[in-house]
C-alpha cells in the first residue's frame, strides 16, 4: 500500500513537472523513467520481494551511465565512480542487514539500471 501512494505521488509530481512547468527535455525524461521505475517496483512487490534500494541506487547509476556516454566531456567518471562505490555500500548494507537475498538485490539493480539506463539513453 505504501508504494502506491508513492507511485501517485511520483506521478503527480512529474505530471506537474513535465506539463505544468515545462523543465527541459532531460529533467523530464529523468522524472518519467523514475515514475516508471516506482511503478514498476511497486506492480513487482506484490508478488516477489525486491530490493527497492538496489533499484534506486542502480537507477542513478544509471543515469550518470548515461552522461558519460552521450557526452564524454561532461566529466561524468568521478561522480560515477562514487555511485558504484554507494551503489556497493548499499547494497552491502542490505545483505549484512539481512533485509534481503543476493537474488533480491540482484534482481532490484537489473531493474532499476535497465529501466533508468535505457529510457534515458533512448529517449535522450
Amino acid at each position: 500500500m505504501p508504494f502506491s501512494f508513492v507511485s501517485i505521488f511520483y506521478g503527480m509530481t512529474t505530471y506537474l513537472f513535465v506539463v505544468k512547468i515545462q523543465v527541459n527535455e532531460t529533467i523530464a525524461i529523468i522524472l518519467v523513467s523514475t515514475t516508471i521505475l516506482i511503478l514498476v517496483l511497486t506492480a513487482i512487490t506484490f508478488w516477489v520481494k525486491i530490493s527497492i534500494h538496489a533499484a534506486a541506487i542502480s537507477g542513478v547509476v544509471g543515469y550518470f551511465l548515461v552522461f558519460g556516454l552521450k557526452s564524454p566531456s561532461s566529466q561524468a567518471l568521478y561522480p560515477l565512480l562514487v555511485l558504484i562505490l554507494a551503489a556497493g555500500i548499499v547494497m552491502s548494507a542490505r545483505l549484512q542487514l539481512n533485509a534481503h537475498s543476493p537474488k533480491e538485490i540482484l534482481a532490484g539493480t537489473i531493474t532499476g539500471l535497465g529501466i533508468c539506463f535505457n529510457i534515458l539513453y533512448w529517449f535522450v
